[in-house]
């Protein structure tokens, strides 16, 4: 009755399929935790390949990594079951031992549940992983009651459940490449299509931190998938979805009157703030800034 989907690359996902065999062995029902690698490395595979020893374990390879959308697409494909539990591979199942539980009571199958993530409390003791961390914690850690003003802004991917009539109707985009905004995309279509989504408090930790100079990249990759959202959503005819202060910001300062005399002063300190974000001591203003000045140099150079 329920697969775990879980797109694997570049993570050893033992220990997380083994808790989740646990979780899922207690539920009383058909299950499988399905492991699906996007083209990892040789050495990460073959640490992935033992998870075959459990009973109600799936571990299959793609040839070639296909990107974020695209693998949950063929995890959709390849499922058995009728409820779907999407799981990142860079997540922590043990801090919550009622996980499986949890979602397995919210089950509608006209409503996306979607869990949250965590991060350590502690700040961590390598400092090129501060920002991350320091990100995530600030922005990610979010109250359920407030993720559901904006349930489609707040929704990650990371860790949610539905049903397979949801994703067979809504499948991710696979247009938008790279990293971010993949999964706003998909919100926005669940809910067009006439769908629910539901925040609750069901949260992973999120163990994949990644160094500084790491994050920044994929930051700016978000950046530039968040400027193609913008074109997608115009064709498809939904309201843009991205509701933050940083997409006020760049449409304010975007506006052709202002933008001449504000969008070089951000643009300008970029290198600068750079140097900043991969130092010891990074900070969340500088952070933001950062993404506001690389956005208006993005956006002038798309249009």
């Amino acid at each position: 009755m329920l697969s775990v989907l879980i797109p694997v690359y570049r993570r050893d996902v033992r220990a997380l399929a083994v808790e989740l065999h646990r979780q899922c062995s207690e539920l009383k029902i058909p299950f499988e935790v399905f492991c699906l690698d996007d083209g990892s490395d040789e050495i990460t595979k073959v640490l992935n390949r033992k998870i075959l020893n459990l009973p109600h374990i799936r571990y299959e390879e793609l040839e070639k990594n296909v990107g974020r959308s695209a693998i949950r697409n063929e995890l959709v494909r390849r499922a058995k079951f009728e409820w779907f539990w999407f799981l990142d591979c860079d997540a922590d199942a043990a801090v919550n031992k009622s996980l499986a539980a949890n979602f397995w009571r919210q089950k509608d199958k006209n409503t996306l549940v979607s869990g949250g993530r965590i991060y350590q409390e502690n700040k961590p003791a390598d400092p090129a992983l501060f920002l991350h961390w320091l990100w995530g914690s600030e922005k990610e850690l979010i109250d359920p009651q407030l993720r559901m003003k904006n349930p489609v802004t707040a929704f990650l991917s990371n860790n949610f459940f539905l049903h397979r009539s949801v994703c067979e109707a809504v499948p991710f985009d696979e247009s938008l490449d790279g990293y971010g905004y993949e999964d706003t995309l998909f919100a926005a279509e669940i809910v067009q299509r006439g769908f629910i989504i539901k925040h609750i408090k069901n949260p992973v930790m999120h163990i994949g931190l990644e160094p500084a100079d790491q994050f920044l990249k994929k930051i700016e990759e978000s950046l530039l998938n968040l400027l193609e959202l913008k074109e997608i959503c115009r064709k498809k005819g939904i309201d843009f979805p991205v509701k933050s202060k940083l997409n006020f910001a760049f449409n304010v300062l975007n506006f052709p009157l202002i933008r001449p005399f504000v969008s070089s002063y951000f643009i300008g300190k970029l290198l600068k703030q750079r140097e900043i974000l991969l130092g010891k001591n990074p900070d969340l203003q500088v952070f933001n800034s950062y993404r506001l000045g690389y956005l208006l140099k993005e956006g002038k150079r798309i249009k």
